[in-house]
């Protein structure tokens, strides 16, 4: 299929003979890792340096390796040419991806990627990072088992690759290296370990200041005979990148990187990371893509057709098809019609990603990371929504009638030219038909909420004020912001005194909302309002990390 990226068009050959469809909870290439061996014979027209970037600044060797909230972005020689609309400011750590590594541990000198780091582009990329405070880092590839297989085997690779290493990456003043190998099955497991304490410890001895990270699969952390040995790699990085993405079922079509529901999610990725390892060892990282798979029908759960197509997500934005929620997996996603062929496409967009974001910082781990830039069409509701905000936005639970046609393909995947609806992911203000579950803690008790509509609150709304409600909790993408906000304004209505009101309003609160509630027996009165610890965690947030109610950590941003 031709991926479409920044203007740039790649054939990306993601037939059944090329690219296998990633197994559901298997050791599988990520997308990042087929785009990159595609792509690997593509020439890059990128001017060449005329001179290295400026020094990184000194007052980043002060700060932590991964600094409280972390947000972790790939660069890879691909966007390059897009770096000017990167948004440097909200990011910690910007990964150059990459240059490959050959079996003996050697840098490979030539190809994109090797063009990409000798390039002007690379070097303004780096200064404009430093400006903002953020870190550089090297990515460094092997995809291939067989070359895997000798590297690990190898005792004097580590220190070939380190040496190299040391001159490439002071030679462009960045700030560390990431790992990127990626291969199948535990033969290597024992061989990964010792290469990679290997080259971390002889990084360090160069420069104690670099960053060193790995990249590992989602599901790394809970499968014993997979390729990456979580608990013995832990001690030579500073954090693991989790590629949690590519996590869908093959067998149907469904969401890339789901939150929460069966099988690999971010909420199991991360129970079973935080097992392992340390908090502050992981990132969890999202996609600035989905999957285009062809369909049977419009409807969820519609058979698949054909397997599926990678699109970025500049690419869905273009096809103005409406935008649809997946309560389930807590990620949004869109169907069209081209021709006779239905299509549906399962993505991220900022109340997803958002939604990601809060996960993580309830689980007090680094942060959150994204593949890639540019790849989100340099949209900035994407980076700031790795900080853990989005604009509310409500979404239909998907069509269920076939007649409809709600958009023409992307050109990537049909020929056709974008049309359809004018409701572009990410901004659909279409009314929502799902059934959300609101709760929060006032006067000492759990009470559910119901939403209301303020207009029509009996005598007007008027009451008195009642205290506030605390710990709200939500499965509603929509205002899930407020879950980390301040606590609510309760209000008696005096034309119903056993009614009680709950009020968000902005600039103070994150959204607007009104909800209604009657107080449990014995939770009226004046004794002061406490905060209990929710029983269950909401349904649409399994699992106790995807509960809204946890702590906040005021430390994050």
């Amino acid at each position: 299929m031709l991926l479409t990226i920044g203007g740039l068009i790649f054939v990306l050959n993601v037939g059944a003979q090329a690219v296998p469809v990633r197994p559901h909870g298997t050791d599988a290439l990520t997308l990042g890792a087929r785009m990159s061996k595609d792509f690997g014979n593509q020439t890059l027209n990128l001017p060449a340096a005329t001179a290295p970037p400026a020094p990184s600044p000194p007052a980043l060797a002060a700060i932590p390796n991964l600094p409280a909230h972390e947000v972790f972005g790939f660069a890879p020689y691909w966007t390059l040419a897009n770096e000017p609309g990167f948004e440097v400011q909200n990011l910690s750590t910007i990964a150059y991806f990459g240059l490959g590594v050959n079996n003996d541990g050697s840098i490979a000198e030539s190809g994109p990627g090797w063009d990409g780091y000798q390039s002007q582009d690379l070097v303004d990329l780096v200064n404009r990072a430093h400006s903002a405070d953020d870190r550089v880092v090297l990515t460094i590839t092997c995809f291939d088992q067989g070359a895997l297989d000798q590297l690990t085997s190898n005792t004097q690779a580590p220190t070939r690759l380190a040496s190299e290493l040391t001159g490439l990456v002071s030679a462009k003043s960045l700030d560390g290296v990431n790992i990127d190998f990626e291969g199948n099955g535990p033969q290597d497991r024992q061989g990964l370990d010792g290469f990679v304490s290997s080259l971390s410890s002889q990084l360090r001895a160069a420069n104690p200041h670099w960053q060193i990270t790995m990249d590992t699969y989602a599901s790394s952390a809970g499968d014993p005979g997979g390729f990456y040995d979580i608990a013995g790699l832990a001690p030579s990085v500073d954090g693991f990148f989790v590629m949690a993405y590519d996590m869908y079922d093959a067998s149907v079509p469904s969401a890339n990187a789901p939150l929460s529901g069966q099988g690999d999610t971010d909420t199991s990725a991360l129970q079973q990371y935080l097992s392992v390892v340390p908090a502050s060892k992981v990132i969890l990282g999202v996609p600035a893509y989905g999957y285009d798979w062809p369909t049977s029908g419009p409807a969820l759960g519609a058979a698949a057709t054909g397997s599926p197509s990678p699109v970025s997500y500049a690419q869905i934005v273009s096809m103005g098809s409406p935008v649809y929620w997946d309560p389930t997996t807590q990620t949004p996603w869109t169907a069209y019609q081209s021709g006779s062929q239905w299509h549906q496409v399962f993505f991220d967009n900022p109340t997803s990603i958002a939604l990601k974001a809060r996960l993580a910082e309830l689980a007090h781990v680094a942060g959150v990371g994204i593949w890639a830039l540019g790849m989100d069409g340099n949209d900035p509701a994407m980076t700031q929504a790795l900080l853990g905000s989005a604009r509310a936005v409500k979404y239909q639970q998907g069509p269920t009638q076939p007649a409809a046609s709600p958009s023409a393909a992307p050109s990537s995947a049909s020929g056709s030219s974008p049309g359809g609806s004018s409701s572009a992911p990410g901004s659909s203000t279409t009314s929502t038909t799902a059934a959300y579950h609101y709760r929060g803690a006032w006067n000492g008790h759990e009470e559910e909420l119901q939403p209301a509509d303020a207009s029509s609150l009996p005598g007007g709304g008027a009451g008195t004020d009642a205290g506030q409600l605390t710990g709200f909790q939500t499965d509603n993408p929509a205002f899930a912001c407020l879950s980390s906000g301040p606590a609510l304004t309760v209000t008696e209505l005096s034309a119903d005194p056993s009614e009680y009101v709950v009020s968000a309003s902005k600039p103070g609160d994150c959204a607007d909302g009104t909800w209604t509630f009657e107080a449990a027996p014995g939770s009226t009165g004046s004794q002061p309002p406490s905060t209990p610890t929710p029983s269950s965690p909401l349904p649409g947030l399994p699992g106790g990390l995807g509960s809204a109610g946890a702590t906040r950590n005021d430390d994050l941003p």
